[in-house]
């Protein structure tokens, strides 16, 4: 009988081994699993919606993880009402000139191990003599998708207000000299709230001004040996760990190159074949904008996609899939801002750095271009073909895809250039009715260029 009790207690002994390995196993594997990634994967969303009282143009990252996603979200929906309701108290005391405006870009300052930090430039037009710009500075902790307020880098022991200002001062007169650091521009900009707009970085702290100029930077840079006797422990050792990894992403902008000669309206086909030109505003998109193609396929149509130079940064794969179909790509500008309200050298900027990732992405450089909200500024250096539209869907916002396509294909004729947008999530059943029905009146699909 003492075999039998061996065995069961080598068993036994086997059983403890082997369930304190899993434990161990399973403790392991959580602590990585719960370690943030060095780097998140960001994509880009676009926000872009056209009434004849306003135009709102948002553009926002999203990453892997959902508390940083939800909290950026709340902050466009909240901008989008604050808009919506200055636009309204302006018509109701001024009366309405024009169209009003809300335009808000991102751009990623920082991301390691332990942060990300994105910043947001916003600009309202609510029929006022000047436009009203604002910032918005966004530094999350990684580890548990926190937004981190300024006031919770700093020790409470510290009055870090004051010290935060004067370290910022002292740089500012260092960079700026004594004669623009006492004028009156910059007093301005440092009598605004201008501490609430921090980011964390390897370097140390960015301090970002709400009002810049040539002489007047719109940021300094405040070193980590500076603020760390201000900041608190955990976030001065992040800081300190993180090193000096990131690499500052410049971009160059050059004109490019060209030979074609300058041309301001579409030439209409003088065929005896029925022609129109199918086109996309505001991609690419990464499931619409494939969804698109597949429906251009079935119908062995060609189309041209003005495509916005940020999205194609954000979603090279789907511009490259677009060219290797055959279609064409169009320049519809960086961000989509409003170029009348820029200057010449802005809009200079917003082409000609779409042309470049255009061109770097696909391999072919865009011949045409679209400017956003149908305006046409001059752009003749750019020796661009500038492509309106003839049948866009007026007020489709509010319309079921059966009555837009009907409305589309009501409207077409030949020679015309069809405006749909890749943005938007009925766009793929309004292409397919609209080219079911004009395939049977014998239109054939072919890209503006070939119009």
């Amino acid at each position: 009988m003492r075999r039998p009790i061996i065995y069961i207690g080598i068993v036994g002994l086997i059983l403890l081994t082997a369930c304190s390995f899993i434990a161990n196993a399973d403790e392991s594997s959580d602590s990585t699993n719960s370690a943030a990634p060095l780097s998140y994967e960001v994509t880009m969303e676009s926000d872009i919606v056209e009434f004849d009282e306003y135009h709102i143009t948002i553009h926002y990252p999203q990453t892997p993880n959902n508390q940083i996603n939800q909290t950026i979200i709340d902050y466009v929906n909240q901008r989008k009402a604050a808009f919506k309701k200055e636009s309204y108290q302006s018509i109701q005391k001024h009366g309405k000139t024009k169209s009003h405006e809300l335009h808000i870009d991102f751009e990623v300052l920082h991301q390691g191990s332990s942060f990300f930090v994105v910043r947001f430039e916003e600009s309202m037009d609510v029929g006022l003599p000047t436009l009203l710009h604002a910032q918005t500075i966004m530094n999350f902790d990684k580890k548990n998708g926190k937004r981190i307020e300024p006031d919770q880098l700093f020790k409470e022991d510290r009055n870090y207000v004051d010290q935060l200002a004067e370290l910022t001062k002292e740089e500012l007169m260092k960079e700026t000299g004594a004669e623009v650091f006492h004028s009156s521009e910059l007093q301005e900009a440092l009598k605004s709230s201008y501490l609430e707009n921090i980011a964390l970085t390897t370097k140390g702290i960015e301090v970002y001004l709400n009002q810049s100029s040539e002489k007047i930077p719109d940021k300094i840079v405040l070193g980590q040996r500076s603020i760390n006797d201000l900041l608190k422990e955990e976030f001065a050792s992040a800081l300190k760990a993180e090193g000096e990894s990131r690499r500052e992403k410049k971009t160059s902008i050059e004109d490019p190159p060209s030979s074609k000669s300058e041309k301001e309206t579409v030439v209409k086909s003088q065929s005896d074949v029925k022609k129109v030109a199918i086109t996309f505003d505001d991609g690419p998109h990464p499931k619409v904008t494939p969804e698109i193609l597949q429906v251009l396929d079935e119908y062995k149509a060609k189309a041209t996609f003005f495509m916005i130079g940020k999205r194609v940064n954000y979603f090279p794969e789907v511009a490259q899939r677009v060219a290797e179909k055959g279609h064409e790509i169009g320049n519809h500008t960086w961000d989509h801002s409003r170029l009348t309200r820029l200057t010449p050298e802005e809009v200079d900027e917003q082409i000609s750095k779409t042309q470049e990732i255009i061109e770097e992405v696909t391999g072919v450089q865009p011949e045409v271009v679209r400017l956003p909200f149908g305006e046409q500024p001059p752009i003749s250096q750019k020796n661009l073909q500038v492509i309106p539209s003839d049948v866009s869907g007026e007020n489709w916002q509010g319309k079921e895809a059966v009555e837009l396509a009907q409305d589309m294909i009501n409207e077409a004729k030949d020679g015309d250039v069809i405006l749909l947008h890749d943005l938007q999530g009925s766009t793929v059943e309004v292409l397919e009715l609209v080219l079911d029905a004009l395939s049977r009146q014998g239109y054939q699909f072919v890209t503006v260029s070939e119009l």
